[in-house]
């Protein structure tokens, strides 16, 4: 991986995820660091994917929601990522997962009713050739569902190059600008980059 979030993302994110609706500024005095770096961090590590998107985090037990299932797929390795895709565009269909063991996929389902569920098993499953269900776990009550990945300094992260949007393979081109660290793919981008902006990166440099 070509960069590693640092103290200063983690605390971002860690922020973010507690209350979404913070604003840069307020994230600013919890970081301890300026409200520009907070959102030129947010705007990078958003181009970069790690950040997908900042929704609603509602809480299930407030919510009168049906039944929330688990289904565990066994799909032919051949169809593994054609089934999945076609899974993932259902609306009840809320996380999709590639496993290992006896089933190689799991996803877990909203229906409304035991026998809304299935129904979605017997046309929505049945459907999709080379696919067989192996089980099916009913959740009762969820006691934390938290994200599927743990924020720490050091997690490693991909970033894109800021000139030509690539994704950068090796290590990024590092040039930074005012209080910002800005990533290349290459110096020949990092040159380019620095050439059409050169007025107003010399105003900054003044």
């Amino acid at each position: 991986m070509p960069a590693r979030l640092d103290e200063t993302d983690a605390a971002i994110i860690r922020a973010l995820m507690q209350d979404g609706r913070r604003s840069f500024r307020e994230i600013s005095r919890l970081v301890s660091v300026s409200t520009p770096t907070v959102e030129h961090r947010v705007k990078r590590m958003t181009n970069s994917g790690i950040i997908k998107k900042m929704v609603p985090l509602l809480d299930p037990q407030r919510i009168e929601q049906g039944i929330t299932t688990i289904i565990n797929l066994r799909v032919e390795p051949s169809k593994l990522d054609e089934v999945a895709d076609i899974l993932s565009k259902i609306e009840r269909v809320r996380s999709v997962f590639l496993t290992t063991g006896e089933s190689n996929l799991a996803i877990r389902v909203i229906t409304d009713t035991a026998k809304g569920l299935q129904t979605f098993i017997n046309e929505e499953i049945a459907k999709l050739t080379g696919t067989l269900t192996i089980s099916t776990v009913v959740i009762t009550r969820t006691v934390k569902d938290e994200q599927g990945v743990i924020i720490r300094p050091g997690l490693a992260i991909e970033l894109k190059c800021e000139f030509c949007g690539q994704e950068i393979k090796g290590d990024p081109q590092i040039f930074k600008v005012g209080e910002q660290d800005r990533y290349f793919c290459c110096p020949t981008c990092l040159n380019s980059y620095k050439e059409k902006y050169a007025s107003r990166l010399e105003k900054l440099s003044g």
